[in-house]
């Protein structure tokens, strides 16, 4: 009987652990799988996957450009 109870507490604790982690655990995956799914790009469709990683790019750089100007132009207010 103590077996099973020590075996109970012990799947709680995994479970527990695992639903802290889960996010953690969907992101990686999440982020492998659009690695192999550019890895196959770059071999089946060479140019499209590139012009497309160029977009993503641009637009990523586009947004740290406006996050940083908002943040000067906040920063930059005079206070009261």
């Amino acid at each position: 009987m103590e077996f099973l109870l020590l075996w109970a507490d012990e799947l709680d604790d995994a479970l527990g652990a695992l639903r802290h982690l889960w996010p953690q655990i969907v992101d990686f995956v999440l982020a492998m799988l659009l690695f192999v799914m550019t890895g196959f790009g770059l071999v089946l469709a060479t140019q499209t996957t590139l012009l497309g990683a160029v977009v993503l790019l641009a637009a990523m750089l586009l947004e740290l450009l406006r996050q940083r100007r908002a943040r000067r132009s906040v920063a930059s207010e005079p206070k009261m």
